[in-house]
């Protein structure tokens, strides 16, 4: 599947409301209550770095920061389930951490997944991220602790990392 990236759009509300309402999905990224559906949308459309996944409407890539820092921005994704393993994240969050290092002045992205999230975990290695720490019992699901395992690439990695890719 092709994947491309495009601005998140006051078009994309109904979609995103029913990514908000998907238990695939909110398992993993929360799930707004009704009320407050239409200002997470409004946030994100705000925010300076949201991407929808073009052509399927596949999912959502995000790299969010203090951008008058510079210094380090968090990833986020939210492939849509029946757009996954298909490599779409892969090619998503790929495409995301090379816009964020050739358009922003970042030097390092990050992302935090909770250890029961395998996929998510692969995806991160998958990527380029490293895994730097992980807080353990710091995150509860179904009433059993899990670990938030947080992840991290530097700039000068990155290039290293796509530079290997450029020659295989």
């Amino acid at each position: 599947m092709e994947v491309a990236l495009r601005p998140v759009s006051s078009r994309d509300r109904a979609t995103f409301i029913g990514w908000f309402r998907d238990e695939g999905l909110a398992i993993w990224h929360g799930n707004p209550d009704p009320r407050e559906m239409d200002a997470e949308f409004q946030r994100i459309l705000r925010s300076r770095y949201n991407f929808v996944v073009d052509g399927h409407d596949a999912g959502h890539v995000a790299v969010e920061g203090e951008w008058d820092k510079g210094a380090s921005a968090e990833l986020g994704i939210a492939i849509d389930p029946r757009h996954r393993r298909q490599g779409v994240g892969t090619k998503a969050l790929t495409l995301v951490v090379e816009f964020a290092f050739r358009k922003t002045s970042v030097n390092r992205l990050w992302a935090g997944v909770v250890s029961s999230n395998a996929a998510a975990l692969r995806l991160c290695e998958r990527v380029g991220l490293v895994e730097e720490h992980r807080d353990r019992d710091a995150a509860s699901e179904d009433g059993r602790p899990v670990d938030h395992v947080f992840f991290a690439v530097v700039a000068d990695e990155w290039r290293r990392i796509k530079s290997g890719r450029e020659r295989t």
